[in-house]
């Protein structure tokens, strides 16, 4: 591996400018954005942000955290607003990082910026940055990091947080370096997690890493400067003996665009991205061929052996059911929806969806590879179905689905994204506020001062900058 890999990526970080990012990039950054604070304040009520929340100090000038009406330290912000983002799984995916890339940013962006007076210009560019290193990392790391029971959103999302947050700190290639070598040393997050109140909080443990990996390197903190290099570098350890593309990393900086290109697949269930394809399929199924519940003698849904996040396949919460692609099926079988009211610990243990849950089988095709635990394997198998339904009468109903709705493939239109963060915003602000925070990241790229726009988050007035005072 070129010694060099640290180096370029902090030059990168530090000094590409931010008129060279291209307009659909920073149009991509700001419908990341919206969707993001929509979850998250959905997510602000949730016991993960809730019980974060009690971690932190309240200071009147500092940074916001999101929906519950008061302010902490930019850190512990980060961290309520990164649990809070990721509390309901309902927040976007990226499928080069194989997994969750605006959950363990964003919300440390915004501590940051809000700190420092950043505009919103500003901040969509360390967006665009940051996302150009998780998924770069995701794609030089590979699949066994994943398989091996690491989850990507925190582990690489933490990188990815330091990242944004040392450009918008402006520090420069040196202190970046360093700043990576500090968040290297405090990423973590394990898929056993999945499906307990931990599972979000490693997307705010990501974002907390961010912000204070980047402040300890600007004040002079260090650590190693080639942290990405060499056998004892982070890709090596933590890439679980597979191998690794260094060139994925530092390659053709500033000429392919992860923020659009995989691009950013927004949800449209509250539940695992790798319950999607089999939820659009079923309710494709259920709209072309109508029948009961009861109907059915038995589900087969293609789930791959190895490395799957759907780790549970008798759930007893609504945590855990949004992993359990047997209680995903059922519920959209019973129900013919699935939204927020899903995933309550009711919801999972009634006694007619535990019925059905018993009913779905997951089964794998031989013809079809075993190489990233996720279901990116089923796109080699154009022949064999994803879904299939066998109904007492003696009908077997079949459906493939290649991308779900809202992957990038098969995107969300802007409408649809408005009525999604509308139902989530909703939960925490009134009507006005809402419409007032629409207004104001739509038009993000050109406000002055982020602050204008996390005081409506916070539900109080930004502090004024000094020479407003």
């Amino acid at each position: 591996m070129s010694m060099a890999v640290t180096q370029a990526l902090a030059e990168f970080i530090a000094g590409f400018p931010a008129d060279r990012i291209p307009s659909p990039a920073f149009e991509a950054a700001t419908r990341a954005v919206l969707d993001t604070l929509g979850v998250a304040l959905a997510g602000a009520v949730e016991p993960p942000a809730a019980l974060a929340a009690r971690l932190a100090p309240d200071l009147p000038a500092g940074s916001a955290v999101w929906g519950q009406n008061r302010r902490s330290t930019p850190a512990y912000a980060a961290l309520i607003n990164g649990a809070a983002a990721h509390a309901l799984d309902y927040d976007d995916v990226q499928h080069s990082l194989r997994g969750h890339p605006s959950a363990p940013t964003l919300p440390a962006l915004f501590a940051v910026a809000e700190a420092a007076g950043r505009s919103g210009r500003e901040l969509l560019a360390a967006y665009v940055i940051a996302d150009e290193v998780a998924g770069r990392l995701g794609e030089a790391i590979g699949a066994p990091h994943y398989i091996a029971g690491w989850h990507n959103t925190s582990t690489l999302g933490a990188l990815a947080a330091a990242a944004g947050c040392a450009r918008l700190l402006g520090l420069g290639p040196g202190e970046t370096c360093r700043a990576l070598g500090i968040a290297a040393s405090m990423a973590s997050g394990l898929k056993k997690n999945f499906g307990t109140m931990t599972k979000p909080l490693h997307a705010g443990l990501a974002a907390r890493v961010g912000v204070e990996a980047a402040t300890l390197a600007g004040l002079g903190f260090t650590a190693d400067d080639s942290i990405l290099d060499g056998p004892l570098g982070f890709l090596t350890v933590y890439a679980a003996g597979g191998p690794i593309k260094a060139e994925a990393l530092a390659g053709g900086l500033g000429e392919r665009w992860q923020v659009l290109d995989p691009g950013i697949a927004v949800k449209v269930y509250p539940c695992c991205a790798e319950t999607h394809r089999a939820l659009d399929a079923v309710f494709l199924l259920l709209g072309a061929e109508p029948f009961r519940p009861e109907d059915v003698e038995a589900v087969e849904v293609l789930v791959s052996p190895v490395g799957t996040p759907l780790i549970h396949t008798s759930p007893q919460t609504g945590l855990e059911g949004k992993f359990s692609i047997e209680y995903c099926l059922a519920a959209a079988l019973l129900d013919r929806q699935i939204n927020l009211a899903t995933f309550t610990d009711g919801m999972v243990n009634r006694p007619e969806v535990r019925a059905l849950m018993a009913r779905v089988k997951r089964v794998w095709h031989e013809s079809l590879p075993v190489g990233s635990g996720l279901q990116d394997d089923l796109r080699s198998g154009a022949d064999i179905p994803l879904v299939k339904v066998y109904l007492k009468d003696g009908r077997v109903l079949s459906r493939r689905v290649e991308e779900p709705k809202g992957d990038p493939k098969n995107p969300v239109s802007w409408d649809e994204l408005l009525a999604k963060f509308r139902d989530c915003a909703g939960r925490a602000l009134g009507p006005e506020a809402v419409g007032r925070l629409i207004g104001l990241v739509q038009n993000l790229r050109d406000l002055p001062d982020i602050r204008e726009l996390s005081g409506l988050l916070a539900g109080s007035p930004a502090p004024l900058p000094e020479a407003a005072r």
